[in-house]
């Protein structure tokens, strides 16, 4: 049995979709391949606890924000939250595993990891991710250099290697960076992230990472990975292909039955009634005709297209 590492963090407003993500992880895992998830997280209810180490192979590991005071001195990450730092202490707080597929809560997983899992790092790369969208803006604001090797990744989908990132003090050098660049960060702890492993991280396809509703980026096999970095599934939004997806996966997790979602979740059905999608795109984007991806989008809506490549 192949054992496998995968991280989230959450708090109460997003337990039911750390939930939801490892249910989709879960439903289309091998049969030969045992997955630990570690969930990290602050403050949890009662209840929250209770239902997410009900699930298969959950491992809750709660972290003591007091050991990031010395970065809320003197108004550093005074804009950010405690928890999206909890991604740079992964190699000392998870000391005896050697390899992690770090996860965000906002998305669903529609293959098995085990072909993401089995990618070989070069001897100078920390991590494999995802270029991030319009990520060449990204470089020209960190005034990162243009080359092959470099490039501005999503963190929300990271494969890392913690233990050569123990082995080179890579979490110490990105919470110098932190320091010493506070006030230059807009993406705080993806900034970080970018800085301190610039050149060494392994560029992934897109379909580990695809983000929706921005869907007219293409890839080039079938999404495995999709991320709502946009339009969030459970709220009132415009047309998106893997929307009822979703809720196929919401359905396995132990809120499925929970009354307060299902309000929610009727009246979002309703929304992404064509008609409605396409009275909501046309209060979104008044001018969609002036952008070409913006006429892709409405076509899509207008054809009822699901995303193929």
């Amino acid at each position: 049995m192949k054992k496998l590492d995968v991280c989230l963090s959450t708090d109460d407003n997003y337990a039911r979709y750390a939930a939801t993500v490892i249910c989709s992880i879960l439903h289309n895992k091998s049969f030969d391949v045992e997955f630990v998830f570690h969930i990290l997280y602050s403050e949890l209810s009662e209840e929250n606890i209770l239902k997410l180490d009900s699930i298969n192979g959950v491992v809750l590991h709660r972290v003591d924000n007091s050991i990031f005071l010395p970065y809320f001195n003197n108004g550093v990450c005074k804009n950010v939250t405690v928890p999206t730092l909890y991604r740079l202490i992964l190699p000392s707080l998870l000391e005896n595993v050697d390899k992690i597929l770090y996860l965000d809560c906002d998305l669903i997983v529609l293959k098995s990891l085990e072909k993401l899992f089995d990618i070989k790092l070069e001897e100078n790369e920390y991590a494999a991710c995802v270029p991030d969208l319009a990520y060449g803006e990204h470089m020209k604001r960190m005034n990162f250099e243009f080359n092959d090797k470099n490039f501005y990744f999503n963190a929300g989908v990271c494969l890392l290697d913690l233990a050569k990132m123990r082995a080179d003090g890579i979490e110490k050098k990105m919470f110098d960076y932190l320091m010493s660049n506070w006030d230059k960060l807009s993406y705080c702890d993806q900034d970080v992230m970018n800085a301190v492993l610039l050149g060494c991280v392994h560029q992934l396809d897109r379909e580990y990472n695809f983000i929706t509703p921005n869907f007219y980026f293409s890839c080039s096999a079938a999404p495995t990975i999709v991320h709502f970095a946009g339009v969030k599934p459970w709220k009132i939004g415009f047309y998106n292909p893997f929307r009822k997806l979703f809720w196929k996966y919401y359905s396995f997790t132990p809120y499925a039955n929970d009354k307060s979602e299902f309000l929610n979740k009727c009246v979002i059905n309703l929304f992404n009634n064509k008609i409605f999608q396409i009275l909501w795109f046309l209060k979104m984007y008044p001018f969609f005709f002036r952008k070409k991806e913006r006429i892709h989008d409405f076509m899509r809506i207008i054809k009822n297209l699901e995303f193929n490549h």
